[in-house]
């Protein structure tokens, strides 16, 4: 997993993981590294009260079903993702935030109207790195109660270095 592997690196070249410098270096070069990737959507997707989702490891399986629901209703089976799930402040229920590519031809339309269908409400915007979606999504890495995940094509790698 890249968190332990990012932390092993870290604790090398003699650096805590926890300290708030490292962090913050490390959200650093992860959101540059994020950033190197062909971005098309930054998508925020809430859930309904009744459909939400109290810990993490079901809120991305829900992630991962509306891929798949793209998939069979679009035909979309490579779609890279750079995903985190965020609770809200009570800690009570998750959402999601995630950067995504392998859309080509959808409409935000249809984007949003496949995570409504299954959960609730969402946003779709087009990705703009400038805008530091990237740098958003990586505090997640460093946060103990969150989670992420990504999903990246191998055939347009990029070394992270840190």
């Amino acid at each position: 997993m890249l968190v332990n592997w990012l932390k092993r690196s870290l604790k090398k070249r003699g650096w805590s993981y926890i300290e708030s410098v490292s962090n913050l270096r490390l959200r650093n070069e992860l959101a540059a590294w994020i950033n190197k990737f062909d971005w098309q959507f930054f998508v925020t997707g809430t859930f309904k009260p009744e459909l939400s989702y109290k810990n993490t490891i079901n809120t991305k399986g829900a992630f991962h079903r509306w891929l798949r629901v793209l998939g069979v209703d679009y035909g979309k089976h490579d779609i890279q993702y750079f995903m985190a799930v965020e609770r809200f402040k009570s800690g009570d229920f998750t959402h999601i935030h995630a950067l995504v590519n392998g859309l080509d031809g959808l409409t935000y339309r249809q984007i949003g109207e496949s995570w409504r269908t299954l959960y609730g409400m969402e946003k779709v915007v087009a990705y703009d790195k400038r805008r530091g979606a990237g740098f958003y999504l990586t505090k997640y890495v460093t946060k103990d109660l969150c989670d992420w995940d990504l999903r990246l094509n191998k055939s347009k790698n990029s070394k992270l270095i840190i």
